[in-house]
């Protein structure tokens, strides 16, 4: 692959309940080519939270493939505007996940992040790993 290969990253996090049992998952994709995804339980956890672990769970995926440049997108105005910081951070444990993604994030030469609809297919793919994800979990 090269140096300057675009990878983009979709994003979503899901929990029935706030807080409830919660999945996050990602698409790795290069030229509308799907070339890694994942989804993870992650427990009892906020939506924010698996958003986030969506987020951070992808970047380390990333390095895998380039340290170039990445493009992040998510429907969650709230991962865009906090990681940026153009909204603050409230909750501490928000905080330190912001802190982890913006570490991941300083191992690539450039990274941007974009909010996109609910709508966008491979947003929708990642919401549908997590909810088969969360279908799969043994009820309590």
């Amino acid at each position: 692959m090269k140096d300057d290969t675009i990878l983009k990253i979709y994003t979503d996090g899901a929990a029935r309940g706030n807080p409830g049992p919660a999945a996050s998952a990602f698409l790795i994709v290069i030229e509308k080519q799907i070339i890694h995804q994942n989804v993870d339980y992650i427990g009892s956890a906020t939506n924010n939270t698996a958003e986030y672990k969506a987020i951070i769970s992808a970047l380390q995926s990333a390095q895998k493939y380039n340290k170039d440049i990445i493009e992040i997108y998510t429907d969650s105005k709230l991962a865009v505007n906090q990681i940026t910081d153009k909204w603050k951070i409230n909750y501490p444990h928000l905080l330190n996940l912001v802190k982890e993604i913006r570490r991941l994030m300083a191992k690539f030469r450039k990274v941007n992040i974009f909010h996109v609809k609910r709508t966008h297919p491979y947003i929708q793919k990642c919401d549908q790993l997590c909810n088969e994800r969360l279908d799969a979990e043994p009820k309590s």
